[in-house]
């Protein structure tokens, strides 16, 4: 049985009150760091279960912390709240046991609140979240539960209905590239010897916090926007090309922005540590195994993702190259997928207005930091060494471009159960091999986006189709309507693109 003095330890705030942050790691180690990244708060309603997804080193614990934080400063009584890492507990049993002693601690109180992190690691935590529910408990309380394996999460999550969790999953991933330039350029800025460039970066932010957009304004909406940021295309490059190198993962950029404060060199980049890779590719590597996953079976599948990068190809052409079955190979891509690993864009087909689940898919990495961590995991070589021999080839940087491109599309549009990325964003390629790479549904009506992240590019380099309305290309420099079609720079788009109310 779990004992007391553990639950007492993971709730110091019982005993310091608001003055717990002081002492805590997590948010010791934050406050720590260049950036405290924020993330949008999720308000938590008695009565109701709340689930969020997301992969391991991307702030799930800090941002519970925080979150405890905020509502003791809030002038919530800490003894109201109770924080479980379900890694101390090896069953539901020890789990109920430890909610038991809060709700008997606190009987006579009718507001509380319950954070469990990690619940994924204990088997069927959804049936001990369904006894919560049933016995009652959740007339006093309210429960945030967070996972990394998104496929446990999901599914046993699909087996709690009626019990409050609907339309409360949510999503935490990555920083997307506005978030990035958002939260990130303050320090940049400091790091800039430039005067000039520092001034046109403040002012950047300045307007890009009151400037975004969202796909379902269409087109014309876009244009307007893209020009309000246009003049900021030279800092906007600085930091995309920042983006590209070190991804969305926060603990990533703090490393790179703490080795360039320390420094009085003015170069644009800087060599990481190498212990960052390695720590995601553990926990990547970790958690699929977790799963009953074979690990040299894993290696294989990223081996030839990373070799077919940007291509299309079959299951069956995957299965074939792997030497494993096809039923395996989409076993462990779905989990790849599930677990924030992969995109997978299934081809679309528009007699049947749904996918070809027998045609070609294109498969890329949800972050750049994973690409080149796999990469670095899969050769052998330095973390920093893959990263610049990538940048250096021009053709793989437009497909890690691309990648990135339907990362976003997808944290635009996605909600938890209800809009997965399959039933909204696909590719498209005919029986001639004509293509595009990515086709947006929103509301019935079809957008087709090209990504052509190279400096000489035209209406003509995207390919149309009857069934299409709106085309746009997103290129390296060119910002013009040509033919009917929005051709932007990568950056800018993204930099405006608003994210989905369901991430975080």
């Amino acid at each position: 049985m779990v004992k007391i003095s553990e639950i007492v330890n993971q709730n110091p705030w019982w005993k310091h009150g608001e003055k717990f942050a002081i002492f805590d790691k997590n948010l010791k180690e934050a406050n720590e760091k260049p950036i405290f990244f924020k993330r949008k708060r999720i308000d938590l309603n008695k009565g109701s279960i709340y689930v969020l997804r997301g992969p391991r080193q991307v702030g799930k614990t800090t941002y519970i912390k925080e979150s405890i934080n905020k509502l003791i400063s809030g002038g919530i009584d800490p003894n109201h709240i109770l924080y479980l890492s379900s890694d101390f507990f090896v069953s539901r049993r020890e789990l109920r046991s430890a909610i038991a002693y809060f709700m008997n601690k606190n009987i006579d109180v009718a507001d509380l609140y319950m954070f469990i992190d990690e619940i994924t690691s204990i088997k069927d935590w959804n049936l001990e979240l369904k006894y919560i529910s049933d016995s009652g408990t959740l007339e006093k309380a309210r429960i945030l539960a967070t996972g990394s394996c998104a496929s446990a999460l999901r599914k046993k999550g699909e087996l709690l209905p009626g019990r409050g969790l609907e339309g409360n999953e949510y999503h935490m991933k990555p920083l997307s590239f506005r978030d990035f330039v958002l939260q990130t350029t303050s320090q940049v800025i400091s790091t800039i010897g430039e005067a000039e460039f520092c001034d046109s970066l403040k002012k950047l932010l300045s307007i890009l916090e009151k400037t975004s957009y969202s796909l379902e304004a269409g087109f014309n909406q876009l244009f307007k926007a893209l020009h309000q940021i246009a003049p900021f295309k030279q800092e906007l490059d600085y930091l995309f090309n920042l983006y590209i190198r070190y991804g969305g993962y926060p603990f990533v950029v703090n490393d790179y922005l703490l080795k360039k404060l320390q420094s009085e060199q003015r170069q644009s980049s800087f060599a990481i540590n190498p212990k960052l890779s390695e720590a995601l590719m553990r926990d990547i590597i970790g958690d699929i195994t977790k799963l009953g996953k074979q690990e040299t079976f894993i290696r294989q599948i990223l081996k030839e993702i990373s070799e077919k990068y940007g291509s299309r190809y079959s299951f069956s052409k995957l299965a074939s190259d792997i030497e494993t079955t096809h039923v395996t190979t989409i076993d462990y891509l779905e989990t790849l997928e599930e677990s924030f690993i992969v995109t997978i864009l299934y081809a679309f087909d528009f007699n049947k207005k749904d996918i070809k689940f027998k045609g070609d898919k294109k498969i890329f990495f949800q972050d750049p930091f994973i690409f080149h961590s796999i990469k670095s995991f899969l050769t052998g070589k330095d973390i920093n060494e893959i990263i610049d021999e990538t940048l250096q080839n021009e053709e793989f940087v437009g497909k890690l471009v691309e990648g990135i491109v339907a990362s976003h599309l997808i944290t635009s549009q996605e909600i938890p159960m209800m809009r997965e990325p399959k039933t909204f964003l696909w590719f498209y390629y005919d029986t001639r091999g004509k293509e595009i790479d990515s086709m947006v549904r929103i509301d019935e009506k079809y957008t087709a986006i090209e990504t052509k992240y190279q400096s000489s590019v035209s209406s003509k380099d995207i390919w149309r189709t009857p069934q299409v309305k709106e085309y746009a290309i997103l290129t390296k420099e060119d910002l013009k309507t040509e033919d009917n079609v929005v051709l932007a720079p990568v950056d800018l788009m993204l930099a405006i693109l608003e994210k989905s109310h369901q991430t975080l």
